[in-house]
């Protein structure tokens, strides 16, 4: 190969490597930060309940630009017209098939590790679901929304797209016959920031997978009851399925014909996150004296709806699973007052969240779990939640560094409550962190505070976070030390690095043919002493 030919290959070495930096496709490693998702589908497509079209009731989707493996997070969008610019998410979940005729709603989806992903929303003869459901006059909130006609879209996550979960199990077996309620210990020692828990229709990777939901909405009877509820603390994640009942089911009521299926045994995986910075967070009291102004609120922050997180859970503060944060569901699937049910509906656009709950009358709940659920175990029937909204920006979630980390204390106060205090660390002294010691620098540490709120959003004051809200956030205040900043400048040196390279080789090789040459032209014009002799 000609010198020219070796620098052209060196070249492609260096842009294939700096092309690894770049493109978290290529790696399986988590960065420290949060990003924007890896893929958003754009525009908003449209999707219509009870459509006669086939591709308005159940639609794949394929991520061009996929993750390589199974997105750690996948979250669906949908907006109604008559709803402004607010976001509803959408379900992983089913919770009850069309058979009895009474209102439901919900756009339904799972997804795949090849990137497929599908999207299904309410379809039978019946027709009682739609798109979009609020509960109507069954169930609270500042207004009463009906949409059969929504507009869709996706966003996923992978696994360089967020930091490290400090949590991660290997999947788990779970149906709805013998093993219907799994708990499972993270052993961080703090409640989690975040918890995805992901549900595989099998074993095997090519089976398709929908993330689960919190607190119950339904509650059919027998095989009608579907569905997967969880909920996490400071040292277990429970999950409970339904017994008898399936762990997802569109046999009626959703999507096309070739959606119809129950699953009633598969796995299921858990992520957690801990130790995260600059999480803005809110906190209110919701129960019977709550009014419809309540249920309002404005944000921690403002929010780009692209590029941000917002996070929704809600903690009872009594029963089995006092303290336990149960994530938001995504539309109502009962309004039966004959039936016990109950659930908090949540959509947020870049400056509030609204929120929706049944009429609390001792026969719906805020967070509900009956004895038909995990074999009875840990049931619960809440009036009484706290309900938390984080906002994660991209790229400023961080994990906090290891030597600026520390355990939140555990105290016990009159009311019998259990707060969490962050333990401070000055200068000159040592704290206890995680089993090692830890001194840092300046005044007191940045230990993971949070902007909390008492009976009220709009009464904002700054205190360690009670038991059952959660685990708080440090504040990043340089960011010139960010970790996203510097990744950002990794993909620059190594073009740079490269083209330096590049071009010192250039230079040699055009050094070293300019001497080849020359040589070549004195080789060329030197005469032997026996040549002169011989004029």
């Amino acid at each position: 190969m000609t010198v020219a030919g070796h620098a052209v290959f060196l070249l492609l070495i260096v842009y294939f490597a700096a092309l690894v930096k770049t493109d978290c496709t290529l790696t399986n490693k988590s960065g420290n930060c949060t990003t924007e998702a890896k893929k958003v589908s754009s525009p908003f497509f449209d999707v219509e309940a009870q459509s006669n079209v086939s591709a308005r009731v159940g639609l794949t989707s394929e991520m061009e630009e996929g993750c390589n493996e199974l997105p750690l997070k996948v979250e669906v969008q949908i907006k109604a017209s008559s709803q402004g610019n607010f976001i509803f998410p959408g379900g992983g979940i089913t919770q009850r098939p069309d058979k009895t005729g009474s209102p439901y709603g919900g756009v339904v989806y799972k997804y795949k590790e090849d990137g497929s992903i599908r999207i299904m929303a309410p379809k039978h003869s019946m027709a009682s679901g739609v798109a979009l459901f609020t509960g109507g006059s069954a169930w609270e909130g500042v207004n009463r929304v009906t949409e059969n006609l929504v507009g869709v879209r996706y966003r996923a996550w992978c696994r360089c797209n967020l930091p490290p979960p400090g949590f991660e199990s290997p999947w788990t077996d779970i149906n709805v016959f013998s093993k219907s309620f799994l708990e499972i210990s993270h052993g961080l020692g703090v409640t989690p920031d975040m918890v995805i828990v992901q549900l595989r229709h099998g074993s095997s990777t090519s089976d398709w997978v929908s993330d689960v939901t919190g607190s119950m909405s339904s509650t059919e009877k027998g095989s009608r009851r579907s569905g997967l509820i969880y909920g996490y603390d400071s040292s277990k994640i429970r999950i409970w399925a339904p017994d008898n009942g399936s762990l997802f089911n569109t046999t009626d009521g959703w999507g096309s014909p070739k959606d119809h299926g129950a699953v009633l045994s598969g796995q299921v995986k858990v992520y957690a996150w801990n130790y995260l910075m600059n999480i803005r967070s809110k906190s209110v009291n919701i129960n019977k004296s709550s009014s419809k102004s309540d249920l309002e609120v404005s944000l921690p922050e403002a929010v780009d709806v692209n590029k941000d997180i917002v996070y929704f859970t809600v903690s009872p503060t009594d029963g089995d699973n006092r303290g336990f944060l149960f994530p938001g569901i995504s539309s109502v699937q009962n309004t039966d007052p004959t039936i016990q049910y109950g659930g908090v509906m949540y959509a947020y656009s870049t400056d509030k969240i609204r929120l929706w709950h049944p009429k609390l009358d001792s026969q719906h709940f805020l967070v509900y779990i009956n004895n038909e659920w995990g074999r009875g175990n840990h049931e619960q029937s809440s009036e009484s939640v706290v309900a938390k909204v984080s906002v994660w920006k991209a790229g400023q979630i961080c994990l906090i560094p290891k030597n600026q980390r520390t355990t939140p204390k555990v105290t016990t106060v009159l009311s019998t409550t259990t707060t969490r205090t962050p333990t401070a660390t000055a200068r000159g002294t040592t704290a206890t962190t995680r089993g090692t010691t830890a001194t840092t620098r300046g005044t007191t540490a940045t230990t993971r505070g949070t902007t909390a709120l008492t009976g009220s959003f709009n009464k904002q004051t700054t205190s360690p976070p009670a038991r059952g809200l959660g685990n708080t956030s440090a504040r990043q205040k340089d960011k010139k030390e960010s970790w996203y900043d510097r990744s950002l400048t990794v993909p620059v040196i190594w073009l740079l690095g490269g083209g330096g390279l590049l071009l010192l080789i250039l230079l040699i090789a055009c050094t070293v043919c300019l001497c080849q040459s020359n040589s070549s032209d004195k080789s060329q014009t030197r005469v032997s002493p026996q040549e002169i002799d011989q004029f």
